[in-house]
């Protein structure tokens, strides 16, 4: 069994994304879905791109409205370091299409 060297827990979560090389004006935009998501960073299955372990992404997150907590939805934004990718080992269980993403900072939700 592998185990789990995170240093925050991950929740099951949803949610939209883009990412984008940081320092690459105009580069390739590289979207997805998350799978998890923790105060330390993100599980996200994209949708085609390539990304390299050890890249520095800026990620963008679409946040859905919830009723009485955040009524109009809104958008987390920060810098994260990829930390496993497409050509990294991952274990069997993983897709192929999934990279693990470590946040630079606390992600800032926007309204």
């Amino acid at each position: 069994m592998e185990e789990d060297r995170r240093r925050h827990r991950r929740f099951p979560l949803k949610l939209s994304i883009t990412c984008q090389k940081v320092g690459l004006s105009g580069g390739e935009l590289v979207s997805g879905k998350t799978v998890n998501v923790g105060p330390g960073g993100i599980l996200v299955e994209v949708n085609s791109g390539n990304v390299n372990e050890g890249e520095l992404l800026s990620v963008e997150m679409s946040v859905p409205p919830m009723e009485g907590m955040l009524d109009f939805g809104g958008s987390l934004s920060n810098h994260a370091r990829v930390v496993r990718s497409n050509d990294s080992e991952t274990p069997e269980e993983t897709p192929e299409n999934v990279i693990a993403l470590e946040f630079c900072d606390s992600p800032k939700l926007r309204t």
